[in-house]
């Protein structure tokens, strides 16, 4: 069979602090996912795997012990990740497959010292970088005992050790060791559970580019930061490129993206079907090399767009912050549900062509569009 007919695997993790819903929603997200033809396969939680089979936390209470109980879940759920996605991939090459996973490797970061985690990585020679964006998405679905603390229980899981208050200290340390990362979507207890569960659907089809409305957080022009009140973040460098297209319904960029000298490149399609109608997009991960080839043939009316990007959590909600360099230096834009204390807005642009990422690589753009 051609290589050309391989479908590459999604791999999405579903994370959250302890009695957040990600187990009771697997079902209803695996026939969603199918209904939209795509094969499904879901990894458990490795630690209430080992738990439930001998490896008790509860008879730990020294801090080297937590450790390499932490280390146990890393490696096994690297090789569940690795394997899984191997196996699929060659079992399956021609369907679309999606893995759901409960949790992801950064949620290991939450429940050891950052010394810890970093001598975890060092050891077996990995990135953090790396390691955290090698999935398509992340959905955190948000503990309980955030704003439903009636329905916080150990019901679903006998493996639950923690109490309302340990949970929500978990909950927003793995919040934390998520940010940054390109597709990371918050779902809180604003609804019953049925919405809750409706709406982490609705953030993995705008993952996967499928069909379904998906709530989306509304733009702003930034008039000024109070960057000493800015709390845990991560700040992300960002380049993008827009090549040269071949016809007039396509629109192709180049992407790169990271921190820390790691970086991950990516290749963007943008199709549009009908005029005045939903376009859709494909992205695919590129080499560096393949990055440096591409940013050659750029469209001769652009301009290389470059930014920085910050990634924080405010009164619990997720909001970016894009501060632009080189021919944009000066414009800064907030992407939020909630406008943080700290900011100062000019005004909402939300849905304003004027400030997409193909306008604001326009040589012609002319006068500056903060002005």
């Amino acid at each position: 069979m051609s290589d050309l007919l391989i479908e590459p695997v999604s791999m999405i993790v579903l994370t959250g602090g302890p009695c957040s819903g990600k187990s009771s929603s697997l079902a209803y997200l695996t026939e969603k996912l199918s209904d939209h033809g795509y094969m499904v396969f879901v990894i458990p939680e490795t630690a209430t795997l080992i738990t439930n089979n001998g490896i008790d936390r509860r008879k730990m209470d020294k801090r080297k012990q937590i450790v390499l109980f932490e280390e146990t879940i890393f490696d096994m759920q690297l090789a569940f990740e690795e394997t899984y996605k191997k196996a699929i991939s060659s079992i399956f090459p021609g369907k679309k497959k999606v893995i759901l996973l409960d949790r992801g490797i950064m949620d290991v970061k939450a429940f050891v010292s950052k010394d810890d985690f970093d001598n975890i990585l060092k050891k077996r020679g990995l990135n953090e970088v790396g390691l955290r964006d090698r999935y398509n998405g992340v959905i955190h679905l948000v503990t309980a005992a955030d704003g439903a603390i009636e329905f916080y229980n150990s019901e679903n899981n006998s493996a639950r050790l923690e109490t309302p208050e340990e949970a929500l200290s978990f909950d927003y340390g793995i919040r934390e060791s998520w940010l940054g990362h390109p597709h990371f979507k918050i779902i809180d207890n604003s609804t019953d559970f049925d919405g809750k569960i409706k709406r982490t659907f609705a953030a993995i089809s705008q993952i996967l580019n499928l069909p379904t409305p998906v709530e989306q957080n509304e733009r702003f022009l930034v008039k000024g930061v109070d960057y000493k009140k800015l709390p845990v973040h991560q700040t992300i460098q960002i380049v993008e490129i827009y090549l040269r297209p071949k016809n007039h319904n396509e629109q192709v960029r180049i992407r790169k993206r990271g921190q820390n000298g790691s970086y991950l490149y990516f290749l963007t399609r943008e199709k549009n079907i009908k005029e005045n109608e939903n376009h859709i997009e494909e992205e695919e991960l590129i080499t560096e090399q393949e990055f440096n080839t591409l940013k050659n043939l750029i469209d001769p009316k652009t301009t290389v767009v470059e930014k920085e990007r910050i990634c924080s959590l405010w009164n619990n909600h997720y909001f970016e912050l894009d501060i632009y360099k080189g021919t944009n230096e000066g414009i800064i834009i907030l992407e939020a549900k909630h406008i943080p204390t700290f900011i100062s807005i000019e005004k909402n642009i939300t849905g304003d062509p004027r400030y997409s990422t193909k306008n604001m690589a326009r040589k012609s753009r002319k006068p500056k569009i903060k002005l």
